[in-house]
């Protein structure tokens, strides 16, 4: 008799970790949501602690800036149990040009939102991604530094999707510099060069093929792009 496979991910019933993971592998698998990312290693050792009947143990996890995106379209591991998603989010798969525009269409919103081809949509997306760009750019700087013991977070809003008020280049490096020196003792090694020159290599990948190509479907937080 087979054994029963465990697919543990971030999130809960009714996220769409859960949710599309369900919809995708829950034929295949018992899909556990834990919450919380942080610690998750510990709290998936806790619940399988005498447990026989699972024979094979992952957990699915967004990249969310702490796992650099691949070069190839593919999952990522990472030697343990972790598996990450080619795109920084699961809710960066949720966009769909054609099925977008479909949207648009059943709910006759055409006229209102000036949207009436694909086309029009793209152009939605690219103007929307084009944004938020340095705040991305930032972020991922952030995600990029953040090693060993620094606890600080990849955006100072209360969190994804919440973007902040001001996107420019300039007010989002104060920001992030910030967060970096309130925890400057977990950073020792890193000074404002080697955040400029970090940063400076994801607004050089940012350029207009990357926008053009719709790159940052891939690299944009799904919750700050929507």
């Amino acid at each position: 008799m087979a054994g029963i496979v465990t697919v543990y991910c971030e999130g809960k019933k009714g996220s769409h970790d859960y949710d599309i993971l369900d919809k995708v592998v829950g034929d295949l698998a018992v899909i556990k949501p834990i919450g919380s990312k942080k610690g998750a290693g510990a709290v998936i050792e806790f619940i399988e602690k005498g447990t026989t009947q699972s024979d094979f143990l992952l957990f699915f996890r967004d990249r969310d800036f702490d796992y650099p995106v691949s070069e190839k379209e593919e999952l990522s591991f990472d030697g343990k149990k972790n598996y990450f998603g080619y795109r920084t989010t699961i809710e960066n798969y949720l966009f769909d040009i054609a099925l977008f525009f479909k949207f648009i269409t059943v709910k006759k919103m055409e006229n209102k939102y000036n949207i009436h081809s694909e086309n029009d949509v793209k152009q939605v997306f690219i103007d929307a991604a084009k944004t938020i760009k340095d705040y991305q750019a930032v972020r991922h700087t952030l995600g990029k530094m953040r090693s060993g013991n620094a606890t600080f977070n990849t955006t100072w809003t209360s969190g994804s999707g919440d973007l902040p008020t001001e996107l420019d280049e300039i007010n989002c490096k104060i920001n992030a510099w910030n967060l970096i020196q309130a925890a400057k003792n977990s950073m020792t090694d890193w000074t404002e060069d080697n955040f400029n020159g970090v940063l400076h290599r994801f607004l050089n990948l940012f350029d207009e093929p990357f926008f053009t190509d719709l790159k940052f479907l891939i690299y944009f937080q799904g919750k700050d792009f929507a």
